[in-house]
């Protein structure tokens, strides 16, 4: 990386008809940069080459991406976060400017959604056309007539901004229903800010702090009631969202709870948390959803959207949710080829931040004026619906233009045209050098008394070509993080409470909502069975890459009955006549390792146990979540399909154990013997004892002459090769071998220490005083145990030495029979949920276009 001074001109040029962001048009830096350039410059290259090596690492370590979650680094998943490692520097004055213009452009949004949902006197006035209205898919008539407290239906606010050639900033597009990208922003800004923290300190850059502070309090004083400490959730589409990342992240910085719409119900008028702890009522919502995705029963049209009666709980005033739905109805384009005029009518002013010319092709004038422009316009959907917006613009800017034309003439009302727009450019940093890139801002405000606050920053969107920004996402965008120069001392600022603030102190762990214990449980489940699997395939590794024959090594036939079991590989491996008819196990073996799409492989394990990880993203640690990522990218096909060996395993497999053992270890020593913990915990127990007396039965099956060499490796599969040695040396025994695998207490690995382990969580689950019975999970956990303790492995052990495996299997039978039982019982008792809410009809009318 070069530095910031002469070398940094040297490789950089502005480029003559666009505003450069850092250069003037003499190539010289501007004011705001010189002293940005001076710190940086102090620095060197190679320091400054070094800390973005370590931020890049931060970024990928943080799982930080945009797209799907939970399909780490695989085609078609979410696409890693690209962040440059220049900021955008912007002077204070000139974003106070800018502050103002979005102020009043918020204030005029919010009095156009009041009328809209109110009186209409836009539309009787005829400063509005009605079908703008009654024909937008976003307009919520169930929601007409209801006034949000304070008449505020924007807490929340963004809008993409650009600049002109000429240097004056224009709105490209607004966002009123669920503004996306917060997260985004605290990311870019921790990472940058902390790579250079000197700098940032030198330069006096402005903090991101106040604007969420003004969020929280907002937030808070939106509460019906427990204003002193609401109950505000997070609601997230969840890990299918593109913007899940930021959602969980932004729960974990602001405090709240991330809920997805099955975390929530409604009883009596009330929104509920769904929690082990019973159900526990909501005062404010942050919604990050689709408004049409919030009521199955009212509003949304494929009956599959949030708990049903959430309309009915907001008219009552029993809760609140921010922003106020239907309120992405003015994020429409076609709004903006009114909003001059409006902002006249209703706020007596002109824009003081104007939009990009829009002309909406349903009125006559402008549809002539369009088609005689046609060359020169950009067409778009006259009505917006968040999340399709990409896709939408990309099939029109991809459809021949006298298809279009023909479209538009059949349709005018559902079209807009806009003016092209040349954004500035700004420094990148691609392939070595410093190259220019188009840029747009996206600003955020929050609503605060009866205005608003604008974050002192802004998430920069790069992108290597001109194409409108709605269409550059798609090319490969990147991001900056946008830094407000203050020509004074900045003040400190935090989310934390002051020092002599007082706190009800709290050990509870009931909150737990129910979704998210099962997603713990799943991947305590998931955490166990990969390690159980993986230490199995690297038992038989062992062997196929050791110097001795298969002939020589008898346990052979019991390791591949036992992955057979598992379904890692071919059931025919498994039996004698079967096995010489399928490939070698040494071809076979690496690929159905690997085969993620194989259900019961140990790739599809390590997939799955990511998923559920991400899932449940703000409840693990950052460590732990560290330790996740490196989990999933074992035992991958490597690029282009390339064949792999089986010497390629071991090493492989080396990692992955270790990895799942430093994750148990965390799990062990930091996490918080909460409700959270323990279903977790109870998930890995289960599955532990499912996969030693799974293990036992298939290694010992028919092997009444197998000798140590099955013994062996029953232990090594089982990771108690270590305790039977210290205990009885070389002396392999089967009695001594069941009795540490299934009945010894006091290790970690054997059957009867799970059981132990289960019976003290489930009676630490949360239960209704008032039954005096024991419940089904409390009465299945003790017989288990007391079946286990009262075994008489000596006896097994003789009848099995004996040639008599009935005894054993039947014990082993019994335990595996009754475990999947056990989980039941929890299942019922705490995590099955209602099925998802049903709209009854779609009463409202439909408009043809």
């Amino acid at each position: 990386m070069p530095t910031l001074g002469s070398t940094f001109l040297q490789t950089y040029r502005a480029q003559p008809g666009s505003y450069d962001e850092m250069l003037d048009q003499a190539g010289k830096l501007r004011a705001h940069w010189r002293q940005f350039s001076r710190q940086v410059n102090a620095l060197g290259g190679a320091e400054l080459a070094r800390r973005w090596d370590l931020a890049q690492a931060q970024l990928y370590e943080h799982g930080m991406a945009y797209g799907v979650y939970g399909e780490d680094d695989s085609p078609g998943g979410p696409r890693p976060w690209r962040l440059d490692p220049l900021p955008t520097l912007i002077p204070r004055d000139q974003w106070q400017e800018v502050s103002a213009g979005l102020c009043q452009r918020a204030e005029l949004l919010n009095r156009i959604l009041t009328d809209l949902y109110g009186p209409q006197e836009l539309l009787t006035r005829g400063l509005l056309p009605p079908e703008i209205v009654f024909a937008h898919p976003g307009f919520q008539r169930s929601y007409h007539g209801y006034v949000p407290p304070g008449g505020r239906y924007l807490h929340c606010y963004a809008a993409d901004l650009a600049r002109s050639s000429t240097g004056r900033w224009w709105l490209l597009s607004d966002r009123t229903e669920a503004p996306s990208g917060m997260g985004h922003v605290l990311e870019n800004r921790i990472v940058l800010s902390g790579m250079l923290s000197s700098v940032f300190h030198q330069c006096r850059i402005e903090r991101l702090a106040p604007y969420f502070i003004a969020l929280r309090e907002t937030l808070t004083s939106l509460a019906p009631t427990h204003r002193d400490n609401p109950r505000i959730v997070l609601l997230s589409p969840g890990p299918s969202s593109a913007s899940y990342f930021e959602d969980s992240y932004l729960a974990r910085y602001l405090g709240y709870t991330l809920v997805l719409a099955g975390d929530l119900t409604v009883r009596q008028g009330r929104v509920m948390l769904k929690t082990l702890g019973g159900l526990l009522p909501v005062d404010v919502i942050l919604r990050r959803t689709n408004s049409d995705s919030c009521d199955a029963l009212e509003l949304s049209e494929k009956g599959d959207g949030g708990p049903a009666g959430l309309l009915q709980a907001v008219r009552a005033g029993n809760v609140t949710v921010a922003n106020s739905l239907g309120a992405g109805l003015v994020e429409s384009p076609v709004f903006q080829a009114f909003m001059p005029r409006l902002c006249e009518k209703l706020l007596g002013e002109p824009l003081k931040i104007p939009n990009i010319a829009t002309w909406w092709c349903g009125d006559p004038r402008s549809l002539q004026y369009v088609l005689e422009h046609w060359d020169q316009l950009l067409i778009r959907r006259a009505f917006r619906h968040r999340g399709d917006e990409m896709e939408t613009n990309r099939r029109l800017d991809q459809t021949p233009a006298g298809e279009l034309m023909e479209k538009v003439k059949a349709a005018p009302r559902e079209y807009v045209a806009q003016e092209r727009v040349s954004r500035s450019l700004a420094p990148v940093w691609s392939g070595g050098t410093l190259t220019p890139a188009h840029m747009a801002l996206r600003a955020y405000l929050a609503a605060s008394d009866d205005s608003y606050v604008v974050m002192q920053g802004a998430l920069a969107r790069t992108s290597p070509t001109p194409q409108p920004l709605d269409i550059s996402v798609l090319a490969g965008e990147g991001s900056k993080d946008a830094w407000i120069v203050s020509d004074e001392p900045v003040s400190q600022v935090s989310l934390l409470r002051s020092p002599g603030s007082g706190i009800r102190l709290r050990r509870s762990g009931a909150e737990l909502p129910s979704r998210v214990a099962e997603d713990l449980f799943w991947l305590g489940r998931y955490l166990e069975r990969g390690d159980c699997h993986a230490r199995l395939v690297r038992t038989l590794v062992d062997r196929l890459t050791d110097e001795a024959s298969a002939e020589a090594t008898p346990e052979m036939a019991a390791l591949l009955r036992g992955l057979a079991r598992q379904g890692q590989i071919e059931p025919g491996f498994a039996v004698d006549g079967i096995r010489d008819a399928l490939p070698t196990i040494e071809r076979a073996l690496p690929s159905a390792v690997m085969d993620e799409a194989q259900e019961g492989s140990l790739r599809w394990t390590i997939k799955s146990l990511f998923r559920i990880a991400s899932q449940v993203r703000d409840r693990l640690s950052l460590d732990s979540w560290r330790i996740v990522r490196r989990i999933n990218r074992l035992l991958r096909t490597p690029p282009g399909g390339a064949d792999v060996e089986i010497g390629d395993l071991p090493a492989e497999l080396d990692r992955m154990i270790v990895s799942l053992a430093a994750f148990n270890g965390l799990v062990m020593e930091s996490m918080t013997r909460s409700l959270a913990w323990r279903f977790l915990d109870l998930g890995r127990r289960l599955e532990r004892a499912h996969q030693i007396t799974g293990l036992v039965a298939s290694l010992l099956e028919e092997q009444h002459d197998a000798g140590v060499q099955v013994l062996e490796a029953l232990l090594e599969a089982a990771d108690s090769s270590m305790t039977y040695r210290s205990r009885y040396l070389a002396d392999l025994q089967v009695a001594a071998v069941l009795d540490l695998l299934l009945a010894d207490e006091t290790t970690p690995r054997s059957v009867a220490y799970q059981l132990a382990a289960l019976v003290e969580h489930v009676e630490s689950l949360p239960r209704d005083g008032a039954e005096p019975r024991l419940g089904e999970d409390q009465r299945l956990a003790a017989t288990l145990h007391h079946d286990v303790r009262m075994a008489n492995v000596t006896a097994l052990a003789e009848s099995y030495n004996l040639g008599n495996w009935q005894p054993l299997e039947t014990l082993l039978e019994d335990i595996d029979g009754r475990l999947p039982r056990l989980s039941d019982a929890i299942y019922h008792r705490y995590l099955i949920h209602a099925g998802p809410s049903r709209q009854l009809s779609d009463f409202r009318p439909e408009f043809k276009l």
